[in-house]
């Protein structure tokens, strides 16, 4: 027998052994992997130093003498209870921003959905064309929104309400008509092959099939969209935002502490409420 032949040759009788597979599939993934990773990382370190990170800074501003925990708080506790009633009267006004702001952007999203929805839009061009408006209204925060309002509008909450409807109506419109496309096509047909028109198509067959999801998708945004005003508050938005902006600036801490509490129990409040609608939604 020859010094060269394969292991598996050894004998007539002798069993071959089988040849492995090759691993270039895996070393190509394991390379995807490490070069997934390796971009990560790049990201991470290029995002730290361009947003000038800094670990002392942190520390520094959370636990040093004139930090957060050691200056800030201690000056705001106890809280002055006599601005109560008016925060309470400003977080009002911010949940009504909020509520008008959703039911808005949620007449504008449905008037969008038969155009959004791949699956029963009438044309494909107006299809891209829904779809990029909302792209369009998502991809400006509501905040660059209210800029421009606030020109128009002038100092007041409707400014922010209109800047939370147009936002409102690129998340829900994308949100909705993801909906629609992944209902049960067969009570649109249906009605399709009756003859009925694509008004009474939508009105009885797309809507009642996506009813629940789509609520509940308005329930979840409604507390978002209440985080969000309290934000557009702080530069002239109006409701609580507003006074926790006014007075952070003259320093006053303990007054600063009631209007946190009371927006933590708006917040609290409404994610319930909305939690249990949504349950009960899908239930």
């Amino acid at each position: 027998m020859s010094i060269d032949a394969p292991i598996g040759a050894a004998g007539p009788g002798a069993t071959a052994t089988p040849r492995l597979p090759p691993r270039t599939r895996a070393t190509r993934s394991r390379l995807i992997a490490y070069g997934a990773v390796a971009v990560v990382l790049g990201l991470l370190i290029f995002s730290w130093i361009d947003a000038q990170g800094s670990v002392t800074q942190f520390f520094d501003g959370l636990f040093a003498r004139k930090g957060l925990f050691r200056d800030v708080v201690p000056h705001s506790l106890p809280p002055d209870l006599s601005a109560l009633w008016g925060g309470v009267r400003a977080a009002v006004t911010t949940l009504a921003i909020a509520i008008l702001s959703i039911a808005f952007g949620l007449i504008g999203a449905i008037a969008m959905l038969p155009l959004a929805a791949r699956n029963i839009t009438p044309s494909r061009p107006l299809y891209e064309l829904a779809r990029v408006v909302q792209a369009i209204l998502r991809a400006i925060p509501e905040l660059i929104m209210l800029l421009f309002f606030l020109i128009v509008f002038g100092f007041t909450p409707f400014a922010a309400v209109v800047a939370l409807t147009f936002h409102g109506i690129g998340v829900k419109g994308k949100l909705f008509a993801e909906a629609v496309e992944e209902m049960e096509m067969a009570p649109v047909e249906a009605l399709r092959v009756a003859g009925a028109s694509r008004i009474q198509v939508f009105l009885h067959a797309v809507l009642p099939g996506v009813r629940n999801t789509l609520l509940a998708l308005t329930m979840y945004r409604l507390d978002a969209n209440f985080r969000s005003a309290v934000t557009l508050g702080a530069v002239g938005g109006g409701g609580i935002g507003f006074l926790i902006d006014n007075e952070l600036n003259a320093f006053q801490f303990k007054i600063v502490c009631t209007y946190m509490i009371v927006l933590v129990v708006f917040v609290l409040a409404i994610e319930r409420v909305s939690t249990i609608v949504r349950a009960r939604l899908n239930a």
